[in-house]
């Protein structure tokens, strides 16, 4: 039974967190529908105090409605750059003072791109949750929307290929067509540049805080993530899962944004 609780962050903001799958330090499970464990309220108010350029190309269409249906987008979005402190585990390393100007930089850059997230997913490492807290000091209204946080995010991203259809299984299980139309999720590599290479049909780079920039037309977000999701095998009647994706709608690598000095 999930409980709700109040929780306050050490940099006194707040944020609406939903806890979901076991000890991500340990647990190697990609179960996509994990339970939910501690759900906490949080406003987290917030000014943007780094201006920065406007990014390298706009988003065609970015707005209103396509051919196949209204605009769904995906951020993709690598953690920002973080420290390795000694006697410290993978999963509790924060984000570096170079981290938190990246990921204030990259939320300038979504604020000026016009991709502001009604959704995040998010693995509950540390530096994935410090990132958010970062960007939600320049994104202000990233402290009313429902984020995510997922354990097996952080384990599936050590796993060749799997990362994309982990986050759909994740997304199809709490998105709602009727509000998200803009969904982020916060992730790791080898697992996020897998994803967005997937997504977009082409090789991505995701240095640290950069950001695949995605955008397709559906009716709804089933029609867009449910036959990768479902792994609809080459025998199928559509003949491939790139081929399912084509047939219920295409994705399209709008721009990928990275911070200025961002790390490999």
């Amino acid at each position: 039974m999930a409980s709700i609780i109040s929780l306050r962050s050490t940099s006194s903001l707040h944020r609406q967190f939903i806890n979901r799958g076991t000890n991500p330090s340990t647990s190697t499970s990609c179960d996509p529908l994990p339970i939910l464990a501690r759900r906490c309220r949080l406003n987290m108010p917030g000014t943007a105090v780094y201006a920065q350029p406007a990014v390298t190309a706009a988003p065609p269409s970015s707005q209103g409605e396509g051919a196949g249906g209204v605009y769904r987008k995906l951020i993709l979005l690598r953690h920002a750059d973080s420290d390795s402190p000694a006697n410290v585990r993978d999963h509790d390393r924060p984000i570096s003072d170079k981290g938190k100007q990246e990921a204030a930089e990259i939320a300038q850059k979504l604020i000026e791109a016009g991709w502001i997230p009604d959704m995040v997913l998010a693995s509950n490492a540390k530096r994935t949750k410090q990132t958010l807290d970062e960007m939600g000091n320049v994104i202000e209204s990233l402290g009313d929307v429902d984020a995510h946080l997922y354990g097996s995010l952080y384990t599936v991203a050590a796993l060749d290929g799997q990362t994309r259809q982990h986050i759909e299984e994740c997304l199809l299980e709490v998105v709602d067509d009727a509000k998200n139309y803009c969904v982020m999720c916060v992730g790791h590599n080898k697992g996020m540049e897998e994803a967005a290479s997937s997504f977009a049909k082409q090789a991505v780079k995701l240095k640290t805080a950069s950001a695949a920039l995605l955008q397709c037309a559906a009716a709804s977000w089933a029609d867009v993530l449910r036959p990768h999701a479902a792994g609809v095998s080459p025998s199928s009647s559509v003949g491939s899962i790139d081929d399912a994706d084509c047939e219920v709608a295409v994705w399209h690598l709008v721009d990928v944004i990275t911070p200025s000095g961002a790390g490999a």
